[in-house]
């Protein structure tokens, strides 16, 4: 099954190739989808966090389960004064987003869900009672990707500001604790994707340039090259098995094979008629 949203309040649901069913958000354009087992995560552009799930009674049917943050959190942070961030010249509080939502990251491992939006922040929020853990001002511009994998205690982000961060998960009593590790590229083009393959290997880093580079976790995220196939900003990643999925604005995606820190483009796809904006695969490839 395939769960598509895009640049508008509709998110459809493909089964066997499809149209299966579809559901609207009331508000908010759709920026990003996750999974996770029966839930659906939307990110949206009022900085909002949507919960999906299936109707029991009727299994075509999604019925929203809540939002993040919830109206009861809201309420509950609303009262102590500390709460309250300078956002834009403007009060806020901390456990909301006040821009879009760019991204978001599951880490299963830990009931984990990581959003990231253009407020340049990063937050981390418990699946099990979507609570808000913890809100890290992450960059100078607009973060446009998170991502995070089971088994490994590192989140990275990446900016319009044109770095990419690397930041080191505490588990605390009451929640996480996300401080800065590194930072792994600092440039003048925006880092517009990110992608980690399943072992947790290998990140991968598009950019507004049209290049991709990779560092290999295994040695220290030691740099391991730059992947030259695109004429435009690459504005997703996908990697599965030994393969990687590269989608750019040149209307392309490209196709890698990597063999240690070697990697091969198999392939060019053309055939789209606008920016290879989103890629998915299933993590079947070899």
């Amino acid at each position: 099954m395939l769960t598509l949203g895009a640049d508008s309040k509709n998110i459809r649901v493909w089964k066997n190739l499809k149209e299966f069913n579809g559901f609207k958000s009331n508000s908010g354009l759709v920026k990003t989808i996750v999974i996770a087992g029966a839930k659906i995560f939307t990110g949206h552009q009022d900085g909002k966090i949507r919960v999906w799930k299936v109707s029991v009674k009727n299994p075509g049917v999604h019925k929203r389960a809540g939002t993040l943050p919830s109206l009861k959190e809201i309420l509950k942070s609303s009262i102590k004064p500390s709460n309250y961030i300078e956002v834009k010249r403007k009060r806020s509080l901390w456990i909301k987003h006040s821009d879009a939502v760019s991204c978001l990251s599951l880490n299963e491992e830990h009931g984990l869900l990581y959003s990231a939006s253009w407020d340049r922040t990063f937050k981390v929020w418990r699946i099990s009672d979507y609570k808000c853990l913890e809100s890290v001002n992450a960059h100078d511009d607009a973060v446009n990707s998170v991502v995070s994998r089971s088994g490994r205690e590192m989140v990275f982000t990446g900016s319009a500001d044109g770095t990419v961060k690397v930041w080191k998960r505490e588990q605390q009593r009451k929640g996480t604790k996300h401080s800065l590790n590194q930072t792994l590229l600092q440039q003048e083009c925006a880092v517009t994707a990110l992608a980690i393959d399943a072992p947790g290997s290998v990140l991968y880093c598009g950019s507004s340039d049209g290049l991709v580079n990779f560092w290999e976790l295994e040695k220290g995220l030691a740099h391991g090259g730059v992947l030259k196939g695109h004429k435009l900003a690459v504005l997703c990643l996908e990697a599965a098995g030994n393969l990687v999925f590269s989608g750019s604005a040149d209307k392309t995606i490209c196709v890698w094979r990597r063999d240690g820190n070697i990697h091969t483009c198999l392939s060019v796809l053309t055939g789209h008629t606008g920016p290879v904006e989103c890629l998915a695969s299933e993590n079947s490839w070899s």
